[in-house]
């Protein structure tokens, strides 16, 4: 039986867990801003960036929201708009700045959440509505 180098990981173990231990590990390397940008083959933004990069999850009990609407306003008026995919994650980049954040699942909306970005940097907002369906 071959074995894999130690630097490498062997995905025959990863593709033997099942459904749910798939979607948890998925959804640990997407709280994990390291491992998403390892996994996607990117560093995230260049430090001399002029923009910063917003990205993270949307959840309710740590099952992903597809079509999560996430408002990013500053100062009272809503200046961009992300949408989650189908694992529930969102990015967008903005300019550097103190934003409030507003997510809207379709039936429920979060309470504001302040987030400050900064030039060449990316900044995780993960957000768990955790009400029963």
């Amino acid at each position: 039986m071959e074995t894999a180098p130690e630097n490498k990981i062997d995905l025959k173990v990863i593709k033997a867990l099942s459904k749910e231990k798939r979607q948890a590990l998925a959804f640990d390397i997407r709280k994990d801003q390291e491992l998403w940008n390892a996994v996607n083959g990117m560093g995230g933004l260049s430090e001399s960036s002029e923009k910063s990069l917003l990205q993270g999850t949307i959840s309710n009990n740590k099952e992903a929201i597809v079509g999560a609407k996430i408002k990013i306003g500053i100062k009272g008026s809503v200046q961009e708009e992300a949408i989650t995919n189908q694992l529930g994650y969102f990015k967008i980049e903005l300019k550097a700045d103190n934003y409030i954040i507003k997510i809207y699942d379709g039936q429920q909306s979060s309470d504001e959440v302040s987030v400050e970005t900064q030039k060449g940097v990316t900044s995780t907002l993960d957000f768990d509505f955790k009400f029963d369906a």
